[in-house]
């Protein structure tokens, strides 16, 4: 191998140390360093709040880590704003000035061979994209910082109180996430991911209440009772008491009156209105019970995937027809697939998380 061969498999060897102990120091400080939490405070994009919430999904441990680090920014009390604008400029200049010249040694008896420019160049692009990555990972904790999550798992039903008094009852798998010091301004905004009913409080000062999901979908509510469903493949709101007006698709708005039920299908842009004959209906599971209205079993089915997080596969395709009515106990899903056994005349077999459906013998 040559010299010149020999320098540059020790620059990278160097160049890698230098990359690992930058992004491990960078990363274990980038919660902790006050100078940042205030730069980042409500510049976040709706990819970025997706960001956020897959991180915080991805394990729990995350969340656990994330408090940990704030007791520590909540002692500081950061009051500064980061320059970024003028550090990325400084990274352009970098990468467009010309390295100087080296002197030779005087005591070495050959020529030292250095890096090429275009090595150099290499770094500080490489550089750079770290500094972008650690300005991304800023925020992807911008939103736990303001926001206190709560969250629900398969088969497990909560109920929450919030700071102005309203109450909130989370279906199983749901999240909703709250302003973590109260809700302040004009309107009082939570996010929701899942499914939960909301009996809301009326504030002195007229506050609206506003529920957000990750599309472009909301509830602005003017004081009253009633169930969100928004989910991957829909979102839904069943009113039971008062009004309230949904946001949609870029100011879209419709005004709900009780007993009317919104529905606005993935992929669709226009709302499905309808009247619901019983609203208690589409809060059974409050109660541990599913409700199923002459409901196909391949539609029920997602019901149950989302309550239990079990996959449905059905031996026939005919028995994805078949149809459901009535109220079912869904405290476990082993008391469901029972009940369905007996009235479906089906059997019913288990294997991890998938569930086989199919045709008795």
């Amino acid at each position: 191998m040559s010299d010149k061969q020999l320098i540059q498999v020790e620059f990278v060897s160097i160049f890698k140390l230098i990359v690992y102990h930058f992004v491990q120091s960078i990363m274990e400080k980038v919660i902790i360093q006050k100078i940042l939490f205030n730069y980042f405070d409500g510049r976040a994009t709706s990819m970025e709040r997706k960001l956020i919430e897959d991180w915080m999904k991805k394990d729990p441990e995350n969340e656990n880590l994330f408090y940990q680090y704030l007791d520590e920014w909540e002692s500081q009390n950061p009051q500064y704003l980061s320059e970024d604008t003028e550090a990325w400029e400084n990274y352009k200049a970098l990468l467009n000035t010309q390295p100087k010249p080296f002197e030779k040694p005087e005591e070495a008896n050959h020529a030292v061979k250095y890096p090429s420019v275009r090595t150099l160049r290499k770094f500080w692009y490489v550089a750079a994209t770290l500094a972008i990555l650690v300005t991304a990972s800023m925020f992807f904790f911008q939103k736990s910082i303001l926001y206190h999550t709560y969250h629900t798992h398969y088969a497990q039903t909560k109920q929450v109180k919030l700071s102005d008094g309203t109450l909130v009852v989370l279906n199983a798998n749901t999240r909703l996430q709250v302003p973590r010091w109260g809700f302040y301004g004009k309107k009082r905004k939570v996010l929701l991911d899942g499914e939960g009913e909301f009996k809301v409080t009326h504030t002195k000062n007229n506050q609206r209440f506003v529920i957000q999901t990750n599309t472009d979908f909301e509830v602005e509510v003017f004081g009253t009772q009633f169930v969100f469903y928004a989910r991957e493949q829909a979102r839904k709101v069943v009113l039971n008491e008062g009004k309230v007006q949904i946001n949609y698709q870029g100011g879209k708005k419709q005004i709900m009156n009780p007993g009317d039920i919104v529905t606005l299908a993935e992929g669709s842009s226009t709302l499905a209105m309808s009247k619901a004959k019983t609203p208690k209906n589409y809060n059974a599971w409050k109660y541990h019970q599913l409700y199923f209205d002459d409901t196909p079993l391949s539609e029920a089915s997602v019901t149950i995937k989302e309550h239990f997080g079990l996959q449905i596969m059905f031996d026939d395709s005919t028995l994805a027809n078949r149809r459901l009515s009535g109220y079912f106990k869904a405290e476990k899903a082993s008391e469901l697939f029972q009940a369905f056994s007996v009235l479906l005349n089906v059997d019913i077999r288990q294997q991890k998380d998938t569930v086989f459906i199919s045709s008795k013998q």
